[in-house]
């Protein structure tokens, strides 16, 4: 059996039923590479579980291996989060189906759950993006459109920050904004000048932040809370503005 848990963004997030599931598992893997506890450690989970915690690099995640295994132990894939996030995990319940190994789902808080909380309404979001570091020979503007894209339909786009977890490093809403703002400029684009914006940093941990503003507003201010992720509101209602402007 090949479990797929989603650990939420802190050690205290674990489900009952994920936690039972882990002590069947003979070997405990974690999925390393597409994020990181907004509080604790690996150490501390470890701990809760009562089992080592085996970290999986890009490489490792995307081979064969865990399934392999799966045939004929019971195996489980942590990820921070919910589990199907990111396509790849997808691509286990594939690979598995297609090996005849059996899996199980089960869901982790994540980011998501946290929009609430900002006051905006969860119906009026539109597709979610991803704002990646740019470098030689790579710099997509895929993310652009669809957030030019989702304002246009007056709906909210949630932006995801890059992050390597390799060099522990992590794109800051600063960063993320000079992307847009170049990519802006080059196109002659002008929405995002005023528009509303909804910052959510460290969601789940003790330093929470979750701060709403405008571009220039951001941009004078630094936070120290990880992982940082970015709304950029669409055509807001009067309960909505409420919200922004009390919460």
């Amino acid at each position: 059996m090949l479990y797929l848990i989603g650990l939420g963004l802190k050690p205290k997030h674990l489900t009952l039923e994920a936690l039972d599931a882990l002590k069947e598992c003979s070997e405990v893997y974690l999925d390393s590479y597409t994020s990181k506890f907004a509080e604790g450690t690996v150490n501390e989970l470890e701990s809760l579980i009562g089992k080592e915690i085996i970290s999986l690099n890009r490489g490792k995640l995307e081979s064969d291996e865990l399934i392999v295994k799966a045939k004929t132990q019971n195996i489980a894939l942590l990820v921070y989060g919910n589990v199907f996030f990111a396509t790849t995990h997808v691509q286990f319940l594939l690979d598995a189906k297609e090996k005849e190994v059996k899996t199980k789902f089960m869901p982790g808080i994540s980011l998501q759950n946290y929009l609430g909380a900002t006051g905006l309404d969860q119906y009026k979001f539109g597709r979610i993006v991803s704002i990646v570091f740019p470098k030689e020979n790579y710099a997509p503007e895929s993310f652009f459109d669809s957030i030019k894209s989702n304002f246009e339909a007056g709906l909210h786009t949630l932006c995801l920050l890059d992050l390597d977890t390799e060099i522990n490093s992590f794109m800051s809403i600063q960063q993320a904004l000079k992307i847009l703002n170049k990519i802006a400029v080059k196109r002659k684009e002008l929405f995002l000048d005023e528009v509303q914006m909804v910052l959510i940093a460290g969601a789940g941990s003790n330093n929470q932040i979750i701060k709403s503003g405008t571009i220039k507003e951001f941009m004078r201010s630094g936070y120290s809370a990880f992982p940082q992720s970015l709304i950029i509101c669409g055509k807001l209602t009067e309960k909505e503005k409420e919200s922004l402007d009390k919460l």
